[in-house]
């Protein structure tokens, strides 16, 4: 069941708390697409907040394209529209879309073709055309079996370049190198296909890099966190974009729960405006309105050393995991809150990979 919550003496505006809440849940998979949110006035109503402010996270949200305001229906998630997901234009850092020059003649090109083609029948192809049994079909007849046998080969190698230029390229994209690491390595083991994992902070230059042709096939992944900075990265671009699921393992809550009510829990990211929401998210997460919760981000190292010191189970932000574990005590349990990728998640993004290739 999903909780609407916003803490009035926090300094982090109002809007933008309810506006991380709602990414929050679309990274977790608690909201999935097409999931309807409530009214404004509804939601206003019930966390004591204005109309006005209700309204302005969910325009931040639609502007981002994670939601979509319908007149007289309501307001939904929409993280897939169609195959290729198309930001609309706009200021910022951003790819514009490129057209690829015609195709013209290149004698020089043609040249060298031929003599390729010379040199391979020069390799005495002709004894060993294996054409005795009948042309391959497709191939004209009339033509001598050394020339036909090239042919065939060559048609073989275009069929085989061909099949490679269709397939569709993967990026991984997310804001540390652990998830990008480790997700990356799921995504081609379940996918069976390469997954280049990159940075959000490199993606427009990664993009910028590639020739038209791969643009053109491009696939990227990432997590509900990142899904509008990908949009702003790829705006004008036909890109597919697809959002990830992450989030807590069974097994690590199954430990949680076996800590008792009563535990002291620490929190650690690298922002002031994630330690602001995480507190009441994560006691909605683990069930626990009373939950022993100290949040705080890395860069605070007083309080870090206290909750190194005080907690008896320590959750983090993927960005600050593997740090925190060169520096915690080998008693202190320390868990990423993002560590798992959702397996339903993973069949949804592989059957649409299928569905566009024709599969």
């Amino acid at each position: 069941m999903i909780r609407w919550f916003v803490d009035k003496n926090n300094k982090i505006p109002l809007y933008l708390q309810l506006k991380d809440q709602v990414e929050y849940y679309i990274s977790t998979g608690a909201v999935q697409d097409g999931y309807q949110l409530p009214p404004v006035n509804a939601l206003a109503g019930e966390l004591g907040i204005t109309f006005e402010t209700v309204r302005k996270a969910y325009k931040e949200l639609e502007r981002n394209g994670l939601i979509s305001m319908r007149r007289g229906q309501g307001t939904f998630i929409t993280l897939h529209r169609g195959n290729a997901l198309r930001a609309r234009a706009g200021a910022g850092k951003t790819i514009r879309a490129r057209e690829a020059p015609e195709a013209e003649k290149d004698p020089a090109a043609v040249q060298a073709a031929i003599d390729l083609i010379r040199q391979y029948l020069h390799q005495g192809t002709e004894a060993t055309s294996g054409l005795s049994s009948g042309l391959p079909s497709g191939l004209p007849s009339g033509l001598p079996s050394g020339l036909l046998d090239a042919r065939r080969v060559f048609e073989q190698a275009f069929d085989t370049l061909e099949e490679e230029q269709s397939r569709q390229e993967i990026i991984f994209t997310e804001c540390n190198q652990l998830q990008i690491r480790e997700i990356s390595q799921i995504l081609t083991k379940h996918l069976n296909l390469p997954v280049r994992p990159v940075l959000t902070d490199e993606l427009i230059d990664q993009l910028q890099a590639l020739p038209d042709e791969e643009i053109k096939r491009m696939l990227i992944i990432t997590t509900g966190f990142h899904v509008n900075e990908v949009k702003e990265a790829i705006r004008g671009l036909p890109v597919s974009v697809e959002v990830l699921i992450t989030n807590l393992a069974p097994e690590t809550r199954r430990r949680l729960d076996s800590l008792g009510k009563k535990a002291k829990y620490g929190f650690i990211c690298r922002d002031q405006e994630s330690a602001a929401i995480y507190k009441d998210l994560l006691k909605a997460e683990l069930d626990n309105p009373d939950l022993n919760l100290t949040c705080c981000t890395l860069s605070e190292t007083a309080q870090v050393k206290a909750l190194l010191k005080s907690a008896d189970v320590l959750l983090v932000s993927p960005p600050v995991y593997e740090e925190i574990k060169k520096i915690a005590p080998r008693r202190l349990p320390v868990f990423n809150v993002f560590e798992r990728v959702d397996p339903m998640s993973l069949k949804v993004i592989k059957d649409r990979i299928l569905r566009s290739n024709g599969q």
